[in-house]
């Protein structure tokens, strides 16, 4: 059980930094591209690595039995991604600071402790309403303006949080069916679905850009994190450790996300966003903080 549980914290921990590579490489790359150009390649590219995944570790093996069943976990669980991903680069496109929109995610978590407690019955705890409070107050410091909270009218915002109630479900879903769910088979029908998505707009509104060398590394390395191995140790992690556990773990990303955006981008959130952005930590870890039990005798 207790490696169990460390493997767990690994692929969330895992999950969680290269989540947050991969918002600095997309917003290198939406820097130059508009959002359909960039959602074509990256996403065509999250195929290629995903078939390739899916093909080397042989995990088609692994469809034999409850084949329908494990096909409809997956598409309902990529569906769920899929849209909370575009919401979630639309809002890296809209903002200047990608740390920014990773510290207003940290209301996932919020998302997925009540979902967990109403439909996982999941152990509520005193401390976990304390955490709810605290990471809400956390997001409308990130958004309070000199007129108030206008900030929750701005187009990013709104898409983060409307992406980060998406992704909770999905996390509750796929701890739900943890036991017939396939991260690789999952990450593989997403990245199709969102690819197909984008080649439609592509051929309706799409013009075919010039791409750098920089521009296909920060495209193939990034896509590379968020496409397979995002997905891939997130939903590993949601099988071994409960789902608000790996919340928390993959919360951490706004930390990661504020350190590499101010030494690749130059960029770095002001007093009020990144004060913020340490209270949705706080409230975040007041949720997921297990007591520790004291024996008596």
């Amino acid at each position: 059980m207790q490696q169990q549980q460390s493997n767990g914290y690994f692929f969330a921990f895992g999950a969680s930094l290269a989540l947050a590579s991969s918002f600095i490489f997309s917003k290198s790359v939406l820097n130059h591209l508009t959002m359909v150009q960039f959602g074509l390649f990256w996403f065509s590219m999250g195929v290629f690595w995903n078939g390739a995944w899916f093909l080397i570790r042989r995990d088609y093996r692994k469809l034999k039995g409850s084949f329908g069943k494990k096909t409809a976990v997956a598409v309902v669980i990529a569906v769920l991604e899929g849209m909370a991903s575009g919401l979630f680069y639309m809002a890296i496109k809209e903002m200047e600071n990608p740390a920014v929109v990773s510290f207003i995610g940290n209301i996932g978590p919020v998302f997925v402790t009540i979902m967990g407690i109403t439909l996982l019955q999941e152990r509520f705890r005193n401390t976990q309403l304390v955490g709810i409070i605290i990471t809400i107050l956390g997001v409308f410091v990130i958004n309070f303006r000199h007129g108030g909270f206008t900030g929750f009218l701005d187009p990013g915002s709104v898409y983060v949080i409307l992406a980060s109630f998406l992704f909770s479900v999905a996390t509750i879903v796929g701890r739900k069916c943890h036991s017939v769910l396939l991260p690789g088979y999952m990450s593989l029908i997403r990245s199709f679905f969102l690819a197909i998505a984008m080649a439609v707009l592509f051929v309706f509104n799409g013009q075919m850009p010039e791409i750098s060398a920089a521009l296909w590394r920060d495209l193939s390395i990034g896509s590379l994190l968020e496409t397979l191995i995002v997905i891939v140790f997130a939903y590993q992690a949601l099988k071994l450790i409960e789902a608000t556990k790996t919340s928390l773990i993959i919360s951490s990303k706004g930390v990661w996300t504020l350190l590499l955006a101010w030494v690749f981008l130059g960029v770095f959130p002001t007093g009020l966003q990144l004060a913020g952005g340490i209270i949705t930590l706080v409230g975040v870890w007041l949720i997921t903080w297990d007591r520790p039990v004291i024996r008596r005798g």
